[in-house]
């Protein structure tokens, strides 16, 4: 999908019969190394409708053309700068004037790989903000032991646009009781692990329900106060969550609406699946962690076999391996300023039987004082791959 660019220049095109030429071959060597192309607009009702404003500083004398975009269209600006007819120059006397206005800008200078580089990380926060706002999650309340405050449903909205949709577990249960679901790609293949019967029915019936209330509330998101579920129904919630997960709903458990929050915004900007997880051992000497938790979305590992869920031995959770490799550890507040975040690094998988059923040691070479000393309490998300540059910067985006 093309990306639309505001083009400034100086009114004779500085003399250079070439200009234009010479912008056009700039565009299109960046719009390769993006991935993405980057393309010319003179409509300003198009270009407000981006998400990040991209103004290509052709020459110098572009100034007065810049101002007059922006008493038009609202930043923050991005200025794609190049290394002739005084490009640099001139984005840094706009530059300075958008600071002096109060106004947010970058310029972006450097070979076309380094550009692109930095600006598919701009892309990507901007697109994932703009994503955010008027999301539905849905909420069961805390689980007894989530003693650290929940998510200020006004405070969310304010800070992402992001909306909580209040369900209770009654209709939850009454859900779970009409025992009905349908049938998609990864209920198939569940049931095609030859796993009990009737265990695997009623785990099923548990994702029916969950997935009918998605559908009624419009939800893009999704926690079940899960542990309510084991004595009325003898079941669990793990594999309901792991096929919403699939599905691209963001699925927390235990009702952990913070924990719900930090999935939907680490998902949305890595377009990675989300395994929520429980610190559960730590090796402060050598940086390795252990984590582990019963849900993960199916759609993270295509090596998993399936057991019971381990606080309880009822139901069923998922036992996964995974390659070693890049990955990253993140949880964040819903005041979009309070954060955690860090490159890691996944070192083996285990199957010990004192821990929740997928199990994971990393190495997150920043060390772990974190988590003994500021936690952002118990859960955590990861996702595979290094991202800790890319939230860093989404964050940033909120406090400048």
């Amino acid at each position: 999908m093309a990306k639309f660019v505001w083009l400034v220049k100086a009114p004779d095109d500085n003399r250079d019969p070439h200009l234009i030429k010479s912008l056009e071959d700039y565009l299109a060597q960046v719009s390769q190394a993006l991935g993405e192309t980057l393309t010319v607009t003179g409509d300003a009702a198009v270009f407000e409708k981006e998400s990040l404003r991209l103004v290509l500083v052709g020459s110098g004398g572009s100034e007065q053309v810049f101002k007059a975009l922006y008493d038009k269209v609202k930043g923050p600006y991005v200025l794609l700068t190049t290394r002739s007819h005084n490009s640099l120059a001139a984005s840094m006397e706009i530059l300075s004037y958008l600071n002096e206005q109060g106004g947010k800008g970058e310029i972006l200078h450097g070979t076309p790989e380094e550009i692109a580089g930095r600006l598919a990380i701009l892309l990507r926060v901007a697109d994932t903000r703009r994503k955010l706002q008027g999301m539905r999650l849905g909420v069961t309340g805390e689980s007894d032991w989530l003693i650290s405050r929940p998510v200020d449903a006004d405070l969310l909205r304010r800070r992402s646009g992001m909306e909580l949709v209040h369900i209770s577990m009654e209709e939850v249960s009454e859900e779970i009781r009409k025992a009905t679901y349908e049938d998609n790609k990864w209920t198939l293949e569940l049931k095609a692990k030859g796993y009990e019967g009737e265990a695997m029915e009623k785990a099923l019936e548990v994702y029916g329900a969950c997935r009918r209330l998605v559908d009624k509330y419009e939800l893009d998101g999704f926690t079940l106060r899960c542990f309510d579920l084991l004595e009325p129904f003898c079941i669990t919630g793990c594999l309901a969550l792991g096929i919403l997960n699939a599905e691209g709903i963001w699925a927390a458990c235990e009702g952990d609406s913070r924990s719900l929050v930090s999935m939907t915004v680490i998902g949305e900007l890595t377009g990675q699946p989300v395994f929520m997880v429980n610190p559960s051992r730590l090796y402060p000497a050598e940086r390795e962690i252990v984590f582990a938790h019963c849900i993960l979305p199916l759609n993270m590992s295509d090596n998993y076999r399936l057991t019971t869920h381990f606080e309880s031995g009822l139901g069923i959770s998922v036992a996964a391996d995974f390659e070693p490799g890049a990955c990253t550890v993140f949880k964040c507040m819903d005041d979009f300023e309070t954060y955690f975040a860090a490159d890691a690094r996944l070192l083996t998988s285990m199957h010990e039987g004192d821990l929740c059923r997928t199990q994971m040691k990393l190495e997150i070479p920043s060390g772990l004082d974190y988590f003994t000393t500021r936690p952002i309490a118990n859960h955590h998300m990861i996702v595979l791959g290094h991202h800790q540059q890319l939230v860093d910067e989404f964050f940033k985006s909120y406090t400048l």
